[in-house]
């Protein structure tokens, strides 16, 4: 920039530096990162992310200038590239990874909760500035190692994986350094990422107090072995020790549902329940046997949002946005790998009546 002097001689020219803002915004800023490591500052911002467009020793120098300068990413410069994303066509967006983990194309596409779960994912991720594609870990032929190779090749750092559908513990051998990572649901996953679940044991907690508003004094539950094991056991524990004759709280349990509607009958007449719980949808014609129950004062379910019954709406969409946001933070904050210490992040749902 030149300014313009009046002297002697008459007018002179003469220069100065350009003010520099975006430095000014930040003691160690991006800019100067960038300016010391002497990359252009599009190439330090991937390096920071961990892109995989950026060579390693690159990203090595990068990081390392970064960390002499003190520089710490700023979460309100953040916000404002999110804003910006949003503002941007789809191609332009930071792009997350949402794979689903034992289920096929046909699953996701029929079960309630896994387009519930996609949904959520997909509203949070717009809401944040970035774009989401689909994956599937086995199925169409793909392989652990393919889909790692087409993460890394499309630059695809953020990575969501579904709750699984059917497996009870899930292994993925990736190089974990590419990728900012975050699990749906409670099933054991190796390595132990962050996670967003569902609060299950506040589900059982909420239903028990429902019941005892209720008036309900002896409430009993049937419970769901695959899924028990799954949550550790938490809907046992809250209903055990929640329930208002903690005695006989035990010998009001049971797994599964019997053969017949009949069955099911005689075993709420023989432990005396007022109020029965259902973890799991039940099938039509057990529902049509309860109704003709007159001592059972209330029926509701810990799945309401698919059984129709009053209960919990565990809010599925809810909780994969939660496993978007921990991945989001990750990417802002620079954070690639398995975590030295997982989080988990436990969502409510609502009562529905």
């Amino acid at each position: 920039m030149e300014k313009l002097k009046t002297g002697a001689f008459g007018p002179m020219r003469l220069k100065s530096k350009p003010f520099d803002f975006m430095a000014q915004i930040q003691t160690s800023s991006l800019v100067k990162v960038a300016r010391e490591a002497g990359v252009a500052l599009s190439t330090a911002s991937l390096a920071m992310r961990g892109s995989p467009l950026v060579k390693a020793a690159t990203a090595e120098r990068v990081k390392a200038v970064a960390e002499r300068l003190g520089y710490r990413a700023d979460l309100r410069m953040g916000s404002l590239m999110a804003r910006i994303r949003r503002a941007k066509g789809a191609p332009d967006r930071e792009r997350l990874a949402f794979v689903w983990v034992s289920a096929t194309r046909a699953d996701t596409r029929r079960e309630g909760f896994c387009q519930a779960s996609l949904a959520g994912a997909k509203r949070r991720a717009e809401e944040l500035g970035c774009a989401l594609d689909e994956f599937w870990l086995h199925d169409g032929g793909m392989t652990e190692a393919r889909l790692e190779k087409i993460l890394v090749t499309r630059g695809i750092t953020g990575v969501v994986f579904s709750a699984p559908l059917r497996d009870m513990e899930v292994t993925v051998d990736w190089n974990w350094g590419c990728f900012a990572a975050a699990i749906i649901g409670n099933s054991e996953f190796h390595p132990s990422l962050h996670r967003a679940g569902h609060y299950h044991y506040r589900s059982m907690w909420t239903a028990m107090e429902k019941l005892r508003l209720a008036g309900c004094l002896r409430p009993a539950v049937v419970l769901h072995e695959p899924h028990h094991r799954r949550i550790h056991g938490v809907h046992q524990a809250a209903f055990l020790t929640n329930h208002p004759l903690p005695e006989q709280a035990l010998g009001m349990t049971r797994f599964g549902l019997p053969a017949s509607g009949a069955a099911l009958r005689t075993w709420i007449a023989k432990v005396k329940a007022d109020a029965l719980i259902f973890v799991v949808t039940p099938p039509a014609e057990f529902s049509r046997e309860l109704a003709g129950i007159k001592t059972l004062r209330s029926i509701v379910s810990l799945g309401a949002s698919s059984t129709g019954m009053p209960g919990m709406d565990m809010r599925e969409d809810l909780v994969a946005a939660g496993a978007v946001d921990l991945v989001v933070a990750q990417l802002h904050r620079n954070e690639r790998g398995v975590p030295e210490r997982p989080k988990t992040l436990l969502l409510e749902g609502e009562w529905r009546e």
